[in-house]
């Protein structure tokens, strides 16, 4: 079966480009090239993980489907410009003025941030002073109030900064990345630098300052980065050992044992719909009085037989609502992509920078689930986009008349 699924994804990726539907960066181009890459690489993985379990298959010949459908009737169903290259290429609109106090406002606050974590973190044993942070940014109940916006901040802040280079100076999106740093060594956590990387590859892409050739170079590097941080994070919560991960180790813990795990996860028998999938709506509730089951982000560990707590996209949805689940979701993220999509190749600034978000999300959807799950960060996201992209906020409320 895989094979065959193999086959189906190759056709598909030769006609997307012979056809000219969309580039390498679109929703559809990227869902079926994420997942042919993954299958591709297990017929060669030998013996380091467990096969593909026909649950996997299925979901997978569920989901492709259904979201490169969906999004691209969705892209090529809506209004278009006329010359979209020269569109995406545009002046972004920016309140200069308010992307100076915010970003004067996240360089304090970031190293404000960074500060609190290790102040608490200092109190105990230094020796494992890395493993501590990242299991305080997980289990702990410290609110830091506004310093916990950093995070977002910074990521707002590189895509706008991205997108409006060189009017941004080379040094003020410098101190950007440090601060993207700064934020995810506060919480010992990869996703921000994921963030940053491929943030930077798709708007340089976009802008014709990269070539594909380009972006595989710096995907080798930014691979060999990853591994040596988590390699130093391992070395923290293992005392210094010798039982360090080796590259084909990270390889299948990070990119493909997701898939292979996902086979082990079950239809959840709790009663409370959409447990998973609408975690962070039963989070806010729980916070509000209400008797609900709140489910953490963080999963258990599986053994496949490299141990892995992550599960592809499809978890949360075939958790709550089995394979069903999975159609209807892609459907969601089709619609969702593909509406971004066009915004963004229609020269919208605001949906240059939501497609930045989205894409890096579909890229990394054979890792985990990142939108309906981290759905707060992604409407923080969208709200400080948007006040930062518009020159006036303009309020209609009768027919012919604005106030601003």
């Amino acid at each position: 079966m895989e094979i065959v699924i193999l086959i189906i994804l190759a056709i598909m990726l030769i006609a997307f480009r012979v056809y000219r539907l969309g580039d390498y960066f679109s929703p559809w181009f990227l869902t079926v090239g994420i997942w042919f890459a993954i299958i591709l690489a297990m017929q060669f993985q030998g013996d380091l993980l467990y096969p593909l379990s026909d649950q996997f298959l299925t979901c997978v010949s569920l989901w492709i489907p259904v979201l490169c459908v969906s999004s691209l009737l969705t892209y090529y169903l809506l209004p278009a410009v006329k010359d979209s290259d020269a569109a995406v290429l545009g002046e972004m609109p920016l309140s200069d003025k308010l992307f100076t106090v915010i970003y004067i406002i996240s360089m304090i606050m970031t190293p404000m941030y960074l500060y609190q974590m290790l102040k608490i973190v200092m109190m105990f044993d230094t020796a494992d002073m890395l493993y501590n942070i990242r299991i305080l940014a997980v289990y702990g109940d410290q609110d830091f109030g506004i310093l916990n916006y950093s995070y977002i901040l910074n990521q707002v802040l590189l895509v706008i900064a991205l997108w409006k280079y060189p009017k941004i100076p080379k040094w003020q999106i410098a101190t950007i990345y440090l601060a993207i740093l700064l934020s995810c060594f506060a919480i010992m956590e990869k996703g921000g630098l994921f963030f940053a990387f491929f943030a930077t590859v798709f708007v340089l892409f976009e802008r014709g300052y990269i070539k594909v050739r380009t972006i595989i170079i710096w995907a080798v590097v930014i691979f060999l980065f990853f591994f040596l941080f988590n390699l130093s994070r391992e070395m923290q919560s293992n005392n210094n050992t010798s039982n360090e991960t080796t590259i084909l180790d990270f390889i299948g813990m990070y990119i493909l044992s997701p898939a292979v795990a996902f086979g082990m996860v079950d239809v959840d028998v709790s009663q409370q719909f959409g447990s998973h999938s609408f975690q962070t709506l039963y989070l806010f509730l729980d916070r509000f009085g209400y008797d609900v089951e709140v489910n953490t982000k963080l999963q258990e560990f599986v053994f496949v037989p490299i141990s892995t707590n992550v599960y592809t996209i499809f978890q949360p949805f075939y958790q709550d609502f089995g394979y069903p689940g999975i159609p209807f979701f892609a459907l969601v993220y089709g619609i969702l992509s593909g509406w971004a999509y066009r915004q963004f190749r229609n020269g919208s600034g605001i949906g240059k920078c939501i497609y930045t978000y989205i894409a890096q999300v579909l890229i990394l959807q054979f890792y985990q689930e990142n939108i309906m799950m981290s759905l707060v960060a992604f409407i923080q996201f969208i709200f400080f986009v948007a006040i930062m992209t518009q020159q006036k906020i303009k309020f209609n409320f009768f027919p012919g008349r604005s106030s601003a």
